[in-house]
């Protein structure tokens, strides 16, 4: 039975200024903000989500607190007790694991795990991190290495004795090619991690994305994200679900926009889910809406009755 649950991160634009600091190609910082408007608290999403979105089950985003020690982490916690809501994952963005220097990366797994402490004390019944750090463009390591390998296996082995499981996600640089990825699953081994498959996070739709995403920076208008994947070919997406459905344990359900019309763009959402449903999946669909301006709480939902029918149309759902 498929469960569908909701991402804080699709309605980001109600939760404040984003700031992210993260390594360029040339090695030095680069710096990107979103300066959105404060509307509500991240720490009564729960409530939130169902109360408007009808879901049961949430998944929230690491970065979308302050800190370990943000008062919202409890009132979160407190709000999926209060809603009866369940908490499926939390995407870590901390530290990368690919980092070669021996300190500073033991440095990056130390605070992943204090994550994974705040999160797995609320039932999260997984936790994702990066193969690596998304932002280093270029940045291509085999599937083997070794400090990646042994730093997923360290932190599998922490969030399986904390009752959870650990997932990476195709999320950026070499996470978006499919043999690469199945290969680091069989390194690491399927007892210590498994994956979260992003269906719109694949090299094809990450210029177009990050196009629309940062033009919306510094109060830029976004740039229509239709006129840019209407006109393309977006098999090697579904080539690459097909791929990776032998392995997946949890999944993204991307839209990178809804327009007026309810049109969702760019992942044809039947034909995706279609192959993971042929494939047996019955694990969590969480909607993640990844779309700029309008309503995100409405466009959500357009997405969340979309993929409830797409799931009910296969089986059960809930």
């Amino acid at each position: 039975m498929n469960t569908v649950s909701a991402s804080s991160y699709s309605v980001r634009e109600h939760l404040g200024p984003v700031e992210f600091t993260f390594p360029g190609p040339d090695g030095t910082d680069m710096h990107l903000k979103f300066p959105f408007e404060k509307l509500f608290e991240i720490g009564d999403f729960p409530r939130r989500a169902k109360e408007e979105l009808g879901v049961d089950a949430v998944e929230t985003v690491a970065f979308q607190f302050a800190g370990l020690d943000d008062p919202e982490l409890d009132r979160f916690a407190a709000s999926l007790v209060a809603a009866g809501v369940r908490l499926v994952d939390v995407a870590i963005d901390a530290g990368d694991l690919l980092e070669p220097d021996d300190a500073a990366r033991a440095a990056d797994i130390a605070e992943i795990k204090l994550w994974i402490d705040r999160f797995t004390a609320m039932g999260s019944q997984f936790v994702r991190v990066n193969a690596g750090s998304p932002f280093r463009v270029g940045e291509h390591a085999p599937a083997d290495a070794p400090q990646l390998v042994s730093s997923l296996r360290e932190l599998g082995a922490y969030a399986a004795e904390r009752g959870s499981r650990l997932l990476i996600e195709n999320h950026g640089g070499q996470s978006g090619d499919p043999i690469w990825v199945a290969e680091l699953l069989a390194n690491v081994g399927k007892e210590h991690l498994g994956l979260l498959l992003d269906l719109g996070n694949f090299d094809i739709l990450m210029q177009p994305t990050m196009a629309h995403l940062f033009s919306a920076t510094e109060g830029g208008e976004p740039v229509p994200f239709a006129a840019m994947v209407d006109a393309m070919d977006l098999a090697p997406i579904y080539d690459a679900i097909e791929a990776l459905a032998p392995y997946t344990e949890l999944v993204h359900v991307k839209v990178h926009d809804v327009d007026d019309a309810g049109v969702m763009r760019a992942v044809d959402l039947d034909r995706a889910l279609g192959i993971l449903f042929r494939h047996g999946y019955e694990g969590p669909l969480t909607v993640e809406y990844e779309g700029h301006g309008g309503d995100p709480w409405a466009k959500t939902a357009t997405v969340i009755a979309a993929t409830r029918a797409l799931a009910d149309a296969n089986g059960e759902v809930r």
